[in-house]
């Protein structure tokens, strides 16, 4: 069969990528053998270092991963900063929701390490709400302790949320090893 250089071209870097299919690998093994110039394109591509490919791949996914990690933490921290200012207002209610969403993206962005989230919310709440009180009573034991009850509620609402996390894991990971012991 006598194919056109120009889709043998178009097929080499894909054969060298190991995505081209098995027949189109065949067609280009063959054709390679007749012609020349194919032949040297063919042996151009074989010099290019192809273990850069997959160092370059992990640099790519390690970037995408941290990207990701980043913009999780980003969100993490102006969620428990919204939160926290919504202690002192009407709006306080909404970290019923507030708190477990923290909680949950904590338990499924950062796996073992989500238990530093209820501390965190814990530390911040607290320190908030004593400024708050500090300000408005001066320092007593009641601007002094005024904190700690709107910090352990929401820390209990983050761990809520992070067991919630946990339990879907759970049963999306069970889910899937029954559908895969199905088939």
């Amino acid at each position: 069969m006598n194919i056109n250089c120009g889709v043998i071209l178009d097929l080499i870097p894909l054969v060298k990528d190991g995505v081209a299919s098995h027949e189109s690998t065949l067609l280009v093994n063959e054709h390679v053998l007749g012609c020349e110039s194919c032949k040297a394109e063919f042996e151009t591509f074989k010099s290019i270092q192809m273990d850069e490919q997959p160092l370059r791949d992990r640099k790519i996914i390690f970037d995408i991963k941290r990207s990701i990690y980043i913009t999780q933490v980003v969100i993490l921290t102006l969620g428990a900063i919204f939160g926290i200012a919504l202690s002192s207002s009407m709006g306080m209610f909404y970290n019923f929701i507030i708190m477990p969403v923290i909680g949950g993206v904590a338990c499924m962005s950062f796996k073992e390490k989500w238990i530093f989230a209820p501390a965190i919310i814990l530390i911040l709440t607290y320190l908030w709400q004593t400024v708050l009180g500090i300000a408005e009573y001066g320092i007593s034991g009641t601007s002094l302790t005024m904190g700690l009850y709107y910090s352990v509620v929401y820390a209990v609402l983050v761990v809520f949320g992070a067991i919630i996390a946990m339990l879907l894991r759970f049963a999306f990971e069970r889910g899937e090893a029954y559908e895969k012991n199905e088939k």
